[in-house]
């Protein structure tokens, strides 16, 4: 049997590898994605600093609050007068900013002690526009607690009587794990280069040979059919494993090129976490490589085929969205659902947090009886004249 597999395992090798164009895009698309990735989140990150930095606050008829003005502007902010359509700005996301609106009778309320109601607009759609849009109400908030302050001591009032309360923030989580939400992309993308890597291959060692009508005659020869599926699908996996490592490199290599500082001390990705990463996807590859394999196999065409694997690329790309919606973080569950429990390790290990032996092998070993039941099941069908002939 190791002879037979060995001559499928070459001779299926050679007929990938001769369809460069294929391979050659999926190498370079899988070696770039990162880089292309990180320098859109840089430029991201960079240019919504410089706007926060910035400190801008776009108000309409600025000179109606001339003492909000005189804040703002000792406060180190910058007041701008709002354009005429900031209205239509706003929903557009041309004005990536609030527009304070204040009364025409601004200075006139103020100075008899009046309540005056500042409008503050702005459309929260935006994600550019979040940050910026939180200076400016923080900087509002500001005048107004200056300005409570003032008229709380011209009666003789401690301003301290009204805030007994002292609130310090103090937040528990390291910079590696503020930067593990920025490199959620980073597991999420390598579990689908485990899915995508190898599809066309997939598709190709079991629809595509059996619509090419070569399968027939190899099945004719005296080999079983567990040693050509193990063959096939040994190549199957190769692709997948090395799509897999040229896209862990793009991401390393693109990490270290990151100029924003901010983002630099964020992400941070080393060799504890890379290993973790293919100590969880080499054996996540070789189950998207059998389950690919499995499903083309009752596509009657390549076609066809390429529609059932698309199920289970959509499954995993859903997984990344389940654990937005679980209360319980690093539920013991998630370890015994593929690509959920990988995607939750890889990002506790992106995180800082410790790896614990459990969670290295549970989703392995749940991911390597799942590829074996594939390859099983798939042997069997071999052997059925239906699945053979492509009747099915």
């Amino acid at each position: 049997m190791t002879g037979v597999l060995r001559a499928v395992f070459w001779k299926e090798l050679r007929d990938a590898v001769r369809d460069r164009r294929t391979w050659m895009i999926a190498l370079a698309v899988s070696l770039f994605s990162g880089p292309v990735v990180f320098v859109l989140l840089s430029n991201f990150i960079a240019s919504v600093e410089e706007r926060v930095e910035r400190r801008e606050v776009v108000m309409l008829a600025p000179e109606r609050a001339p003492t909000l003005v005189n804040f703002l502007e000792r406060a180190g902010a910058t007041v701008t007068p709002a354009p005429d359509d900031w209205a239509a700005q706003l929903r557009s996301g041309r004005l990536q900013n609030a527009v304070l609106v204040p009364p025409e009778d601004f200075e006139a309320r103020l100075a008899t002690g009046a309540t005056v109601t500042v409008e503050a607009h702005y459309d929260e759609s935006h994600d550019k526009a979040g940050a910026v849009v939180r200076t400016t109400l923080r900087l509002v908030q500001g005048f107004n607690r200056e300005l409570g302050a003032q008229r709380l001591l011209a009666r003789g009032v401690a301003p301290q009587l009204l805030a007994p309360l002292e609130i310090e923030e103090i937040d528990l989580a390291p910079a590696q794990a503020r930067g593990a939400q920025l490199l959620f992309i980073v597991p999420w993308m390598a579990l689908l280069a485990a899915v995508f890597g190898a599809l066309s291959v997939a598709i190709d060692v079991s629809a595509g040979e059996r619509e090419r009508g070569s399968l027939e005659p190899l099945m004719a020869n005296p080999i079983s059919a567990g040693a050509l599926v193990l063959g096939k699908w040994a190549v199957v996996m190769c692709y997948s494993l090395a799509i897999v490592v040229v896209t862990m490199l793009g991401f390393m290599v693109s990490m270290r090129a990151v100029t924003n500082e901010t983002l630099a001390a964020l992400m941070q990705l080393d060799w504890r976490e890379v290993a973790v990463f293919c100590a969880l996807l080499l054996p996540f590859a070789a189950l998207m490589a059998a389950a690919n394999m499995l499903a083309a196999t009752f596509g009657r065409s390549y076609k066809e085929a390429q529609t059932y694997v698309t199920y289970i690329a959509m499954a995993v790309q859903f997984s990344a969205i389940v654990p937005i919606f679980l209360t319980t973080r690093d539920a013991a569950w998630q370890l015994w659902a593929p690509a959920i429990g990988q995607l939750t390790v890889l990002l506790k290990a992106l995180r800082g947090e410790a790896v614990g032996a459990a969670e290295l092998l549970i989703p392995g070993a749940v991911a390597l009886v799942g590829a074996a039941a594939c390859l099983v099941v798939m042997a069997r069908l071999l052997r059925r004249e239906a699945v053979l002939f492509g009747r099915t």
